[in-house]
């Protein structure tokens, strides 16, 4: 299924997940994207404060990404304008969850939109939803194949089957080639520090998104190690 994707995004994790989905195999699907810098909306007429610049291509699917809190009043005037039929609406930073993010789910919801809050966006595994299925099948919860060597327990080639939007799963793979694994916890504190230098998630003790994303890739890398 070959949907049209537009994004909508602000900020370095916006700026990070845009740029390699750009530069993937998915590039020939994104119609446009557009760094949606507004702060503030007015609550009676936000169609008033929508940015003159701003394309709108029509898509199926519209990712929005790291854009400020209180321009989410935004979005449900911009699917009307481009005729999505879904939105993606990863959570990675807690300071950036929309103002009225109720409220804004019903309204798209009454439209007959699909939408999802995955938190993190390397969660997303699969869907009820045709389009955001079929984005999941490439990028959300990360997967590896590997090529070892059983006996040394050496670690010969990761492939990516399922890369993490952000792409930190692609930049990982390369360095996973000769490390040993017949010591576990050593190679979850390799893999969860390569990690933590590629996601720009949020990390606090209120909500470690970051943590969150690292156990996924680790877990990834366990699931396609041989069974001992």
């Amino acid at each position: 299924m070959n949907e049209r994707i537009y994004i909508l995004y602000h900020g370095s994790f916006g700026e990070l997940v845009t740029e390699h989905l750009a530069t993937s195999e998915f590039a020939d699907r994104i119609v446009g994207f557009y760094d949606l810098k507004v702060a503030s909306v007015s609550l009676d007429e936000p169609e008033r404060d929508m940015p003159d610049d701003i394309p709108l291509p029509e898509c199926d699917l519209l990712l929005v990404l790291g854009i400020l809190p209180k321009a989410g009043d935004l979005v449900p005037i911009i699917v009307d304008k481009t005729c999505a039929k879904a939105v993606l609406w990863p959570i990675e930073d807690p300071n950036l969850i929309p103002e009225g993010r109720y409220s804004i789910e019903e309204e798209l919801k009454n439209k007959g939109v699909h939408v999802e809050f995955p938190e993190p966006f390397c969660a997303l595994e699969r869907s009820d939803n045709e389009l955001v299925n079929s984005f999941a099948s490439a990028f959300g919860k990360p997967k590896f194949e590997l090529k070892v060597n059983d006996k040394k327990k050496i670690i010969e080639m990761a492939k990516v089957i399922r890369d993490t939007p952000c792409g930190s799963a692609s930049k990982i793979a390369p360095r996973l080639a000769g490390l040993a694994y017949n010591d576990l916890k050593s190679l979850e504190e390799q893999v969860g520090q390569m990690h933590d230098n590629e996601c720009v998630a949020y990390m606090g003790p209120d909500r470690p998104i970051m943590q969150h994303a690292g156990e996924l890739l680790i877990k990834a890398l366990k699931d396609a190690l041989p069974e001992s």
